[in-house]
Formats: structure tokens, sequence, C-alpha cells
């Protein structure tokens, strides 16, 4: 059968300045942020134009800094759907890191989420990116509330390599204020 994640991700204990409070856009639970990183290149992770934020892709880091790695799919017992949902996830927490950073730690001055694109590491006969990408959407909702992180534009594709190994990438475009 078709994966269907669970819903909604689980809520994680306030307990230092890397935790959002995502009340403030009308969620119902709190999401634990990675802190910031650092550009992998010779780029920047946030450009802002005028009111819009262009983030370059973010990977799937979480909390201890590990990458999540790994081609999607394949008879050599690649990632599932499943696990590339998480390494989505995680990147659209490490855009929010980015984001958050970017706006002084103020968040609420988030108007929309524009667009995500998602670029899934994946075997020739992988074709479920659109799922594994919805973990950076899911991630999106529950942050910033379904009407500013949700309902976004979205591109999914799959590639044979992504640097560093990493089964995911996301980046995205935010209105912010």
């Amino acid at each position: 059968g078709a994966f269907v994640p669970r819903q909604p991700l689980p809520a994680t204990p306030v307990v230092n300045n890397h935790r959002l409070l995502t009340t403030l856009r009308g969620g119902a639970s709190n999401t634990e942020l990675p802190p910031p990183g650092a550009p992998k290149a010779n780029y920047r992770l946030v450009h802002r134009d005028g009111d819009l934020l262009y983030l370059s892709g973010h990977l799937p880091a979480r909390m201890d800094g590990s990458l999540i790695t790994g081609k999607l799919g394949g008879s050599d017992g690649g990632l599932s759907v499943e696990e590339g949902y998480e390494a989505a996830r995680w990147a659209a927490l490490n855009l929010a890191s980015s984001i958050k950073e970017e706006l002084g730690g103020d968040l609420s001055r988030v108007v929309k989420v524009v667009k995500l694109f998602g670029i899934v590491q994946s075997s020739d006969s992988f074709h479920e990116q659109h799922l594994v990408c919805n973990g950076a959407s899911d991630a999106f909702s529950e942050i910033f509330g379904s009407s500013i992180g949700g309902e976004h534009a979205r591109s999914a594709i799959g590639t044979n390599s992504l640097p560093l190994d990493v089964a995911v990438e996301v980046e995205a475009i935010v209105r912010v204020r």
C-alpha cells in the first residue's frame, strides 16, 4: 500500500532556544529546530530580495549534525519511503532554523511559504519522490500552520546523486515582513 505519514507529527517539549512554539501559527505542537547550519561550499544559505527569502538547498541534518544519507529504493536495499520522508522533514527543519536565524529569531514574520523544491537521491526504479517530499511539506505545515506553511507550490524530482551522499535536499522561497 501507499505510505501514509503519521499525523500529526510528534511534539517535543520546549527546553531551549532552538525550539519553536508553533502555537504562534495555529499549530498544536512544539517543534524542535536544529541549530543553524553553515554552507558546505561557496554560497549563502539565505538570500533576501525585498520581502522574499531564497533559501539554498538544505540537507537532512539531525540535531547532532549527522546527515541522513543513501539512495531511495533500488534492489540493493536502499532507503524506504518512510526513511526518505523523515530525511525531507529534517531538511525542512534545517530550512526553518535558517529562516529563524535570518529573521532574528522571529518566525512570526513569515507571511507565506511560497515554494519548496525537493530533490531525492533515487534509484532508477524509484518513483515516489512526491511522497518523500511530503515530509518537508508536512513539517512546514506543522511549524507555520496550514495556510502559511502548507499551501505552497512544490516540485519533487529524483536524481542519481546528491552532495555528501544525502538522501534529500530541499530549497525554499518564503515571503516575510
